[in-house]
């Protein structure tokens, strides 16, 4: 799945966590994100709504944002037991400034995602 396809499968979510979720945080720019994701996941839903909700409401969205997607739930699960992903749970939302990692929420932020995005700025 592409950023562009879940941003559609997604629009009726993202258009609601609009009307819900205010951010002062005005300029992502200088970070770039790197998603895990999968659309069976219902975290994944409500924290990537977010996340691409925020990134619409800033003046300047993020750099650049990676979707890594795992549509496939039996091949994640086997991989995620044997060690072999990344990450260890869905979802994972990376930010780096430049090359470097500055915030890593796995799961879920607990309703903090924009808190802990000003925090970077």
């Amino acid at each position: 799945m592409t950023l562009a396809e879940l941003k559609h499968l997604w629009a009726s979510l993202i258009d609601d966590a609009s009307h819900n979720t205010a951010t002062e945080v005005n300029d992502f720019k200088a970070l770039r994100v790197e998603i895990h994701n999968a659309t069976w996941c219902p975290d994944c839903e409500r924290e990537v709504s977010e996340l691409l909700t925020l990134d619409a409401q800033a003046k300047q969205g993020f750099d650049n944002i990676t979707l890594y997607s795992y549509e496939d739930k039996a091949d994640y699960k086997q991989r995620k037991a044997a060690a072999e992903l990344p990450i260890s749970c869905l979802p994972t939302l990376i930010f780096y400034r430049v090359d470097q990692e500055v915030l890593c929420i796995k799961e879920d932020s607990a309703g903090q995602l924009s808190s802990l995005l000003q925090q970077l700025q």
